[in-house]
């Protein structure tokens, strides 16, 4: 029983790439609402 619980939470929360990606769209979200943002994050985006 705890190995099919360890597999559903390593599915669930620390294997999960779709979480991530999503995590990981969170701040891009947040800035670029106007195009001067959007611009500046594209930048510091490139330049990083």
């Amino acid at each position: 029983m705890s190995e099919i619980k360890d597999v559903i939470v390593q599915g669930l929360w620390k294997n999960n790439s779709a979480l991530v990606q999503l995590l990981g769209l969170c701040p891009l979200l947040a800035v670029t609402s106007t195009a001067t943002n959007a611009l500046g994050l594209g930048l510091a985006t490139t330049l990083v």
